[in-house]
């Protein structure tokens, strides 16, 4: 009973913490405001853009494997929310790999706080504000009202998988000295296989999306719930969620204890 109260405990300090460097961060848009327009603004147009191609395709290619431009708007709503969301409140998450060669995690270990946390939102990023609202947007035009709970979810559950994926590869910089550009690429990899529609890959591919590179379930199987609701999927999608979570926080800790032993030979030397 007591180790219960203490974890609550604890998850309400972690939560009021967060909340208090999520204000400390908006109040950096308002310092640095121009730049703040201008990289969200950027996103934006960029976002459009990527619908201006899709729309030009379906109009002379009505579907693409029984997806039609309304599932690849949906698509599009899911990773700009997901990773817009996960930019807004996690600004660092493409930043550890950088963060723990540099010897930075020396500043976040120094303090009475847990570190991961507090690494993934002692920073901002402008850009994800425009992918969020552009992302809330296209929801409006092209998600029925009521699946706008279900896309809710999903879109959580996606953000869950690409903060996960991302602190597996950040965490790899304790094992391999540098994992910056296995971090950069593998993200951009994922956003990029998620950018298109799950119904053109088959086979080993699709197995390949579905665990290794998970693009497949941050868009393709939100998309395919949104269309024709699956429980086993849901569940599934849940489930994979939850273990890349798990799995990324195993290996940022156990990297963690590595990064110390490293230090103290450092300093004894």
């Amino acid at each position: 009973m007591v180790a219960k109260k203490n974890s609550q405990n604890s998850i309400k300090k972690t939560a009021k913490f967060m909340l208090e460097y999520f204000k400390i961060n908006l109040q950096s848009i308002m310092e640095y405001r121009i730049s703040f327009i201008t990289q969200a603004s950027f996103m934006f147009v960029n976002d459009i853009f990527w619908v201006i191609f899709w729309a030009i395709f379906f109009n002379k290619f009505p579907s693409i494997n029984n997806w039609v431009f309304t599932d690849i708007m949906a698509m599009f709503v899911v990773i700009t929310c997901a990773w817009g969301l996960v930019g807004t409140v996690f600004g660092n998450f493409k930043n550890t790999a950088e963060i723990i060669r540099d010897g930075q995690l020396d500043f976040y270990l120094a303090l009475p706080k847990e570190e991961l946390s507090h690494i993934l939102i002692s920073k901002l990023k402008f850009d994800a504000f425009g992918d969020l609202l552009f992302g809330i947007i296209l929801a409006i035009i092209f998600v029925p009202f009521a699946k706008l709970p279900l896309l809710l979810v999903l879109v959580l559950v996606s953000s869950i998988i690409i903060l996960g994926f991302a602190i597996i590869l950040g965490s790899l910089s304790f094992y391999m000295g540098s994992s910056v550009e296995v971090a950069n690429q593998g993200l951009m990899g994922i956003l990029t296989l998620a950018s298109y529609p799950f119904s053109v890959f088959s086979g080993f591919t699709r197995i390949f999306l579905l665990t290794l590179i998970p693009a497949g379930f941050i868009t393709g199987v939100p998309v395919e719930l949104l269309k024709l609701f699956d429980w086993k999927w849901f569940l599934l999608m849940l489930a994979f969620a939850g273990i890349v979570l798990g799995i990324s926080l195993i290996i940022f800790k156990k990297g963690v204890k590595r990064y110390e032993s490293g230090n103290l030979i450092n300093a004894r030397i």
